[in-house]
């Protein structure tokens, strides 16, 4: 395998505080779960080279259509691909998961890491709608500035070298040099998301309008966990999530939320920059085979207001995320109560159920299989 290498994007909250040295930078206010339920701050330790960019350093690197996303860098970490997805391995899941699960992640995250580094996933932008009475957008991963990947769940995690163990280390060695592709030798964009709900989605409902191979939407049962005591799914999610992850309302299967039509009106207005008045009802337009909301209609006294794709929906109807738009929206009056399925946007790899998979004694070539059907394991 060549020796590949891949610059990192960090925020970081607020200035950036490092310490270095010998072997890694220490990092002490390194950003997580930006805008979601679980964000915090840590303290991790980068190896490789760490280089500070200010605002005015950041200007040139980032182009002025870059996204909101890029413009939060405060930091760029390069180093070696592999050393990169030892960290990734252990940050994604918990490290001490199942070693069928975490080798089967080893390979998809090497897939899509080589993809962004390589160019290889084409990016096309054109679909954005922006008039006065639609707006639809997505925030793929192929648009950095500067750098090939984010640290974050946008791209991937990337939290450094602390949640490195023996088994994390282990599944990558065992998986070395081992991509997904397709029958042509191309690298499959292997995207994945928590939990699918029960079905797993297609690209063209969170990103560009195209179909992408072995991305297919199929019925999932493997991350339904409700089969088992309450017991036995607590122990099995703890040895699958981060800690902070296990805050997450049932695990992200099914979930129910309430908000308030003055916060979707604030909302609105605050994250995207319109308003249609006093909302009076949401319609759902479109949904993705999943049952993910891809366009909703908003009425207001007003007017309306068409939104999409997915990731602007859940910024909607959340003070952070909605778990997933995958959602049935009643309206109560006052508020909304949403209840859902899944927990991010189910394309791909569903983590919760090839975990599950794993512990059924399932290992990472059949669950890649199951996943990412029509693809196959590439040595490169």
């Amino acid at each position: 395998m060549a020796n590949y290498y891949i610059k990192v994007g960090i925020k970081t909250d607020g200035s950036p505080v490092l310490e270095h040295y010998t072997d890694y930078t220490l990092v002490k206010n390194m950003l997580i779960g930006d805008g979601f339920h679980w964000q915090r701050s840590l303290e991790v330790c980068l190896p490789g080279e760490v280089s500070l960019y200010k605002s005015s350093e950041q200007s040139e690197i980032i182009g002025s259509d870059a996204t909101e996303a890029d413009r939060n860098i405060t930091l760029i970490n390069r180093l070696p691909l592999e050393t990169y997805l030892e960290c990734v391995v252990g940050s994604e899941m918990n490290p001490s998961a199942s070693i069928e699960f975490l080798k089967a992640h080893a390979v998809i995250s090497r897939s899509w890491a080589l993809g962004k580094v390589l160019g290889a996933h084409p990016c096309n932008d054109s679909g954005y709608k922006n008039t006065s009475d639609c707006l639809i957008g997505w925030d793929d991963t192929a648009g950095h500035h500067g750098f090939d990947v984010c640290s974050d769940d946008h791209c991937q995690r990337y939290q450094g070298l602390q949640p490195i163990t023996p088994i994390a280390l282990q599944a990558i060695r065992d998986t070395a040099g081992e991509v997904l592709t397709v029958a042509d030798g191309s690298l499959v964009d292997a995207r994945f998301s928590k939990c699918c709900g029960g079905r797993t989605e297609v690209f063209s409902t969170c990103w560009q309008s195209r179909s992408v191979s072995c991305l297919e939407s199929f019925d999932d049962p493997w991350c339904d966990l409700s089969g088992l005591s309450a017991d036995r799914r607590r122990k099995l999610l703890s040895s699958i999530l981060k800690d902070y992850d296990l805050v997450t309302e049932g695990y992200g299967y099914r979930w129910q939320n309430e908000i308030s039509k003055t916060t979707v009106r604030e909302n609105l207005w605050r994250r995207f920059g319109r308003d249609v008045g006093e909302i009076l009802r949401l319609e759902s337009l479109h949904r993705g085979p999943s049952g993910r909301i891809d366009l909703l209609r908003i009425h207001g006294t007003r007017g309306t207001l068409d939104l999409g794709k997915e990731l602007w929906i859940r910024r909607l109807l959340s003070s952070s995320h909605l778990y997933s738009s995958a959602v049935d929206i009643e309206d109560l009056g006052s508020a909304f109560r949403l209840t859902g399925r899944g927990w991010g946007h189910g394309v791909g790899l569903c983590q919760i159920g090839a975990a599950n998979m794993a512990v059924h004694g399932y290992n990472y070539r059949n669950i890649l299989s199951f996943y990412y059907p029509g693809a196959v394991i590439t040595s490169i």
